[in-house]
């Protein structure tokens, strides 16, 4: 899930995850699991600060793993707590057993981390940035910030999708090889059948065939979750969007997409309560709280650059793969990285006298501090 996906704009220094104009939108300045914010400290408060990124917001506590290619990936403590009642409840005789259930969770653990690297290198492919990652047990936060195009945008949340449609005739394959080709097809609304028929042959290979089953069923699950879900911030409701915005323009487009998705996210909460799924329950309230962040992002974003109610995107004209940009959010957008560059600018020089002194500056550096300078004392005195 991009952009996953927290907004996923947020993803795109506009929303949650995954925002929608970036799959995600978190910490994205503290990738490295330091201190975000300096805050850290010493002490307790500085270790939590150091292990957990942000200490004062529960809901965004993870542990940082790794990073490859740039992409650092984070554990959220949900996910290990997940794992450990998993691992517990399949202690019990009648239950699946602990070497099962290890397999299974290193596998759902795999398949999306997976996933999230197919959108986090999609959005690179579509001329986007992506640096983080966050894993969950219904999907990991990808923090993906494409191009605002709807093709960029359908291309980096495709990619996830992409991955675990790649590993189906891998998967195939492999349980064909082993001889389990009858359980290539399965009924999903009862896996435990194929599973049964599966651990009833004695084979020294039993094992192996059960996890590769395993893959092969998380796999299908995952692909049919992320596409079947058509809500934020799953990948069905950002195709939605995607598919929406070429035609549409992209705020009319995400008003519809919102609220497709909080019929989804309803549909989901009722289906989730007649089966007593708590963990459907939690991932409809989840899918309704982020349409309802995305719907409110995107209306304060317009609001803000002064468009009115219906949307100056929704007609815009198209050219070529491309939607023209609203002139007042591309300047907006402009000032703001221009503001940027003369900072890294400013910053550059101040290291630079830091290691080397006044007398190191160029006559260009010492112009470009006086401007930052005055421009500085003119806004405090305004």
């Amino acid at each position: 899930m991009p952009r996953p996906g927290w907004s996923n704009d947020d993803s795109d220094s506009r929303g949650f995850i995954p925002g929608d104009g970036d799959a995600w939108r978190g910490n994205a300045g503290a990738s490295g699991g330091g201190d975000p914010g300096g805050r850290g400290g010493g002490g307790w408060r500085g270790f939590w600060a150091r292990v957990l990124e942000n200490p004062d917001n529960p809901i965004g506590w993870s542990i940082r793993l790794f990073t490859f290619r740039g992409i650092t990936v984070r554990l959220h403590l949900i996910f290990i707590l997940y794992i450990a009642t998993m691992l517990l409840s399949s202690l019990p005789r009648t239950a699946i057993g602990a070497p099962y259930m290890a397999a299974a969770m290193g596998i759902l653990f795999g398949l999306i981390l997976l996933h999230e690297f197919g959108h986090c290198l999609a959005c690179r492919a579509a001329g986007g940035e992506a640096d983080r990652i966050v894993m969950l047990p219904w999907g990991g936060l990808a923090l993906c910030r494409p191009p605002m195009r709807w093709k960029a945008h359908f291309l980096t949340t495709a990619g996830g999708p992409g991955v675990n449609l790649a590993i189906i005739p891998i998967s195939c394959l492999a349980l064909f090889s082993a001889g389990a080709a009858d359980h290539i097809l399965f009924n999903p609304l009862r896996p435990g059948d194929a599973l049964a028929q599966l651990s009833a042959a004695s084979s020294a290979a039993l094992w192996g065939k059960v996890v590769l089953w395993q893959l092969h069923y998380v796999n299908i699950c995952l692909l049919a979750f992320n596409l079947l879900l058509l809500f934020y911030p799953f990948d069905g409701g950002r195709l939605v969007h995607a598919l929406l915005w070429r035609r549409l323009g992209y705020r009319r487009a995400m008003e519809i997409a919102v609220a497709v998705g909080f019929v989804g996210a309803g549909a989901v909460a009722v289906a989730a309560l007649l089966a007593e799924n708590v963990m459907l329950v939690l991932i409809a309230v989840f899918g309704f709280a982020t349409c309802w962040i995305e719907r409110s992002r995107v209306r304060a974003e317009f609001d803000l650059t002064g468009a009115p109610e219906g949307g100056s995107l929704s007609g815009l004209p198209m050219v070529g793969d491309e939607e023209t940009e609203d002139p007042r959010i591309s300047e907006a957008r402009r000032r703001r990285e221009d503001d940027e560059k003369h900072q890294a600018e400013v910053d550059r020089i101040l290291g630079k006298i830091a290691t080397q002194g006044m007398g190191s500056l160029s006559k260009a550096e010492r112009k470009t501090l006086e401007r930052d300078t005055a421009r500085k004392r003119g806004g405090r005195a305004g």
